[in-house]
């Protein structure tokens, strides 16, 4: 059965990501697609600007969630954001695991620490930084809401954004 919520990323729209080739090239290998109610995605870790990976490091994406079309409440909350990583998990085909997560914006501020180049603006932050925004991830047996003290948007830096949605 075709999944219709599915965007296919095309090796193109990769490819434009230059500053790691080899991760772009396994992205491509990998058919990266997301569902359609993610805005852009982010490559974070060893894989990414940071560097330093092993040949079996995994790829550690952050798939940012339109809040226009996430539900405000759970349990419809939950169930869209297990969509939006099912969605790419399903048609991973990389020979590495992808580490993905599903963030999104808890305070209101569009992320835009997030935004490509922008990076991390103190006088933006309601919050400094720390605790501003959700996670959500299905991985190794847990299924949850990332919690707690210490979600730090800092530690995501540096990053690429190797996909963006046209409007978003």
């Amino acid at each position: 059965m075709e999944d219709t919520n599915a965007i296919a990323i095309a090796n193109s729209s990769l490819e434009r990501v230059g500053r790691a080739p080899a991760t772009v090239a396994l992205l491509c290998q990998a058919n990266l697609s997301v569902h359609a109610g993610v805005a852009r995605v982010l490559l974070v870790g060893s894989r990414g600007l940071a560097g330093g990976h092993r040949p079996d490091s995994d790829v550690d994406l952050s798939l940012i969630v339109d809040m226009a079309l996430l539900a405000p409440r759970d349990p419809e909350r939950v169930r869209y954001l297990r969509a939006v990583l099912h969605t790419t998990q399903a048609h991973w085909r990389g020979p590495v695991e992808a580490d993905l997560a599903a963030v999104f914006d808890i305070n209101g501020c569009g992320l835009r620490c997030l935004d490509d180049g922008a990076g991390y603006i103190p006088d933006q932050c309601p919050r400094g930084g720390v605790d501003c925004f959700g996670v959500y991830k299905v991985q190794r047996g847990f299924d949850g809401y990332v919690t707690g003290p210490g979600l730090d948007v800092r530690r995501m830096y540096p990053y690429l954004t190797p996909w963006c949605r046209d409007d978003a």
